[in-house]
């Protein structure tokens, strides 16, 4: 049952893509309601990898055996590509959002420099987030057996938990800063760096939480119940 999680959510979100455009013209709710579920996809993704390892296995043997023996049967390189076709939502809903249901200009510098700031900070921690541990802990070695050196150095001596997608976050707000046309964090400009927000932060406190995350899916039978 676990193993049909991100097929289930791609089938529904695939259809959504080539549909972005007519329904943002329709108006910004149903922008947002294509949005929200083209921006959580790639988060269901890795929400099954890290609790369900094992099963995701099992899917790269089964129907994505072919992407695994194109990477010499590396699981995490399976996982790496999967994550990389899937930000085409999330980049296709941030740049759709950006160039073409708005006219882009530059922010005031109020607005600009924060901005700049907050993406290259963003941009910081997720490069830092590689060098520290790699493309295969970034991409769930650990929880797929592979040994993954601990690191301690930055970013993870910040006390910041999860930086990369701080990183993340940062670097999107960052972006909408800079073409701000208002500095209301409220207004209809800022949904889609909300939207990220949420998304990321419910990696990190359900999706991607062992603690949190797992009483959810033992809750839902979806886990084995720790033994007593």
């Amino acid at each position: 049952l676990a193993a049909c999680i991100p097929f289930v959510t791609l089938a529904v979100a695939m259809p959504l893509l080539p549909t972005l455009a007519s329904l943002a013209a329709t108006g910004p709710v149903s922008f947002q309601l294509a949005a929200a579920p083209l921006l959580g996809i790639e988060r269901f993704l890795y929400g099954y990898i890290y609790h369900f390892p094992e099963s995701f296995k099992r899917v790269c043997d089964g129907p994505l055996k072919p992407l695994r023996d194109f990477e010499n049967g590396e699981y995490w390189q399976v996982a790496k590509h999967l994550g990389v076709i899937i930000k085409v939502f999330q980049f296709g809903v941030i740049g759709y959002d950006l160039a073409v249901r708005r006219s882009v200009s530059i922010a005031e510098p109020c607005l600009l420099c924060p901005g700049l700031a907050l993406a290259g900070l963003g941009q910081l921690l997720n490069s830092a987030t590689f060098n520290a541990i790699g493309a295969k802990g970034v991409y769930y070695g650990s929880q797929l057996g592979y040994e993954v050196p601990w690191a301690t150095g930055f970013p993870y001596n910040i006390g910041v938990g999860d930086p990369q997608y701080w990183g993340v976050v940062l670097c999107v707000w960052g972006m909408y800063l800079m073409v701000a046309p208002t500095r209301d964090v409220r207004s209809s400009h800022f949904t889609v760096a909300w939207l990220e927000t949420f998304w990321y932060v419910a990696s990190m406190k359900l999706l991607e939480s062992s603690e949190t995350g797992g009483a959810v899916l033992r809750m839902l039978g979806l886990k084995a119940k720790k033994p007593k």
